[in-house]
């Protein structure tokens, strides 16, 4: 995914994000984010650790199920968006921890 923004905590200008850069962290805590390459600012997409990546694989296991003619739609949603929730969660929480920490 390509996506085109601006530097606004920088230098302004324009530029595309290719993809997310990876940083592994302590205790098993991935960052996600991108950097400007005019001003080389850093913006934090997210964190991660081993339950919100593991409740990621489940969502992925819930969107595999809509393939089958036979799956439940309605509940797969629903178990969809209440993973999603949890993640959105987790990730608000593991942000304020290491944010809030430095």
């Amino acid at each position: 995914m390509v996506i085109t923004t601006v530097c606004d905590a920088g230098c302004k200008e324009q530029f595309t994000i290719h993809n997310l850069q990876q940083e592994h962290l302590s205790d098993g805590v991935e960052k996600s984010f991108f950097t400007c390459p005019h001003c080389q600012h850093e913006y934090v997409a997210f964190y991660t650790d081993a339950e919100i990546r593991e409740l990621q694989e489940q969502v992925q296991k819930v969107q595999r199920r809509y393939a089958n003619p036979k799956c439940n739609v309605k509940a797969a949603i629903k178990q969809e968006s209440k993973l999603k929730q949890q993640i959105k969660a987790k990730m608000d929480a593991l942000r304020a921890r290491i944010e809030g920490a430095t």
